[in-house]
């Protein structure tokens, strides 16, 4: 089969290597799409996949041998895979946050451990697995896992009906969550964002106005429009400084909630969160429910997927549409993985 391998430099390369075999109790997919998350390109830029593995966890695809033993699923059938392994008896496991289960992140697929999606086919275990709803599409569907990624970050906001809401970054988990907070009840949500692609799309998503934080600082421009400080901002810039934005842009009392992901230390200044009774939570992945309610969510219409997929590229394109993201203002890319 042909995947992209990860090389010493932290580039993509497409290679032939051989397909994977499902041992007992395992199952081979069949990758329809693979979505490129931002962790991708920031964990290469950096460093942490090590070479020669095959990354991708934003997968989509069909059922291509069960291995012995497997039951409840048949070959063909179109699926979704949870991107972890987790173990299922420790306390997290049980009380369904699998996303900080030591085990399963341990034994984590397309994030440098296990191979991923970038690739034609993959081998998980069947529990990984999750149906797809009948005549949904591939590509909608493989948005799935960043649309549980904006849900549990709106979940982790504590958002209340009529709050107003603040999302610094319109990337894809930042158009999702315009999405998600819409949904939620958010009366007023607002959208930091310097590239005027992503401020279309941002409005596109449905965002009531997208504010560039280079021109004029994005709390007054809000205080001047809404006569007051927003409730809750979500984080979805990851850069150095934008924690300590989202304190400045927070009213009294208000959320903030880290999405987006900053490889490396960050400055907070504590008076600006003790003069408001600011609070801050970070958010790793999704819960069970929220990554097995999405696809329903998703199926009924829950986000445009014109609006946040901004291209489909086959497999042998992959390195290019890294590079591509790396220095535009592109949504999310889809990588077909079939299409080589």
């Amino acid at each position: 089969m042909k995947a992209a391998i990860v090389q010493a430099d932290g580039k993509l390369k497409v290679e032939e290597c051989p397909a994977p075999e499902p041992g007992p109790g395992e199952i081979v997919v069949k990758v329809a799409y693979c979505g490129i998350c931002g962790s991708d390109l920031h964990m290469a830029e950096v460093g942490i996949f090590p070479a020669g593995c095959i990354i991708g966890h934003e997968i989509s695809g069909h059922v291509a041998a069960l291995g012995e033993g497997v039951q409840g699923w048949s070959e063909g059938d179109p699926v979704v895979v949870l991107p972890i392994d987790p173990c299922l008896i420790c306390e997290p496991c049980k009380r369904g946050d699998i996303q900080i289960c030591q085990e399963g992140l341990a034994r984590s697929y397309g994030l440098g451990v296990n191979p991923g999606g970038f690739g034609q086919y993959m081998r998980v275990r069947p529990s990984m697995l999750h149906p797809v709803p009948e005549d949904m599409d591939m590509r909608l569907a493989a948005l799935n896992e960043p649309w549980a990624v904006a849900v549990r970050g709106v979940n982790l906001s504590d958002l209340r009906i009529g709050d107003q809401v603040v999302v610094l970054g319109a990337g894809p988990i930042g158009l999702l969550c315009v999405y998600a907070l819409k949904i939620a009840g958010a009366v007023r949500v607002y959208v930091s964002e310097p590239d005027s692609h992503r401020a279309d799309k941002a409005l596109a998503a449905g965002a009531h106005q997208v504010f560039d934080p280079k021109k004029a600082p994005v709390a007054d421009e809000i205080m001047k429009i809404a006569g007051r400080s927003p409730d809750v901002v979500i984080d979805c810039a990851g850069t150095e400084g934008s924690i300590e934005e989202a304190a400045a842009i927070a009213g009294r009392h208000g959320r903030v909630v880290a999405l987006g992901v900053h490889m490396g230390n960050v400055t907070l200044f504590p008076m600006t969160w003790f003069m408001k009774e600011l609070s801050l939570k970070f958010s790793l992945g999704y819960n069970l429910r929220e990554f097995e309610s999405g696809l329903e969510q998703l199926a009924r219409g829950a986000v445009d997927p014109e609006v946040v997929v901004s291209d489909v590229v086959p497999l042998e394109e992959i390195a290019r549409a890294f590079d591509v993201l790396s220095s535009t203002g592109h949504a999310k890319i889809l990588v077909d993985c079939q299409g080589v």
